[in-house]
């Protein structure tokens, strides 16, 4: 993953003071930073992906040939119920389309790519994050998400560039409280050599997920006063 000047461990800090110069009170809760531990670490916070409410995917599919492949979908819980909406892209190595992904705060997600627009109406309940995921499953493929924007908070300051044989990187945008509506916009491009990948080894995905919670600073008090007593008693 490539960075706009920022590394990962530094886009926090960075954004964080970003937001409170620059987007004021209203996104004082956002912060994006990157997820090291790729799938593993997603998994890990978002209870093996039970806690997603929706998918966007955009990916190479068969590039828009007639046998029925998708380019470009919405699943709901991160496909466990299934895809809920496509389309077809038809793309060319190296040139960058406009995305979007679209929330209304209520139940309706709408997805851009191109000129291709998808909609779905029946996202059941709110969520906190916002996963962006890359997948490049070929040495010689590349997928670039570039100039992404979230609305009310500004650009993110990170443009995600994935290459190389099953590599998977994520850029995280994590709210103290569940999202209001919002639109993500960006550009997207796919690049390869020779023929052309299928299916979803060179993808996209935007995943609307609640977390698990971090224990509490109370819970860990109890705990610890638990441990005290405990300690007294065998003394």
């Amino acid at each position: 993953m490539r960075l706009n000047c920022l590394d990962v461990p530094a886009l926090a800090v960075a954004v964080s003071a970003a937001i409170a110069i620059l987007a004021g009170g209203a996104s004082a809760g956002i912060t994006v930073v990157g997820l090291p531990g790729g799938d593993s670490e997603f998994s890990a916070l978002t209870n093996n992906g039970t806690l997603e409410r929706a998918v966007t995917e955009g990916r190479i599919g068969n590039n828009n040939a007639s046998n029925g492949t998708w380019e470009h979908g919405i699943w709901e819980f991160g496909g466990v119920g299934g895809l809920k909406a496509q389309g077809g892209t038809t793309w060319a190595s190296s040139t960058a389309i406009p995305f979007s992904v679209s929330y209304d705060g209520v139940s309706t997600i709408t997805f851009t790519q191109g000129s291709d627009v998808l909609s779905w109406n029946q996202m059941a309940g709110p969520f906190t994050d916002i996963f962006i995921r890359t997948r490049s499953a070929r040495s010689d493929t590349t997928i670039s998400l570039t100039s992404m924007s979230l609305s009310g908070f500004g650009a993110l300051g990170t443009d995600l560039i994935t290459s190389g044989s099953g590599t998977v990187e994520y850029v995280r945008v994590a709210n103290t409280s569940n999202f209001g509506a919002f639109t993500l916009s960006g550009m997207v491009s796919l690049a390869w050599s020779g023929s052309p990948p299928a299916n979803s080894s060179l993808a996209y995905q935007v995943k609307l997920s609640n977390v698990v919670p971090a224990p509490s600073v109370a819970g860990g008090l109890g705990l610890g006063a638990l441990m005290m007593m405990r300690r007294r008693r065998v003394g």
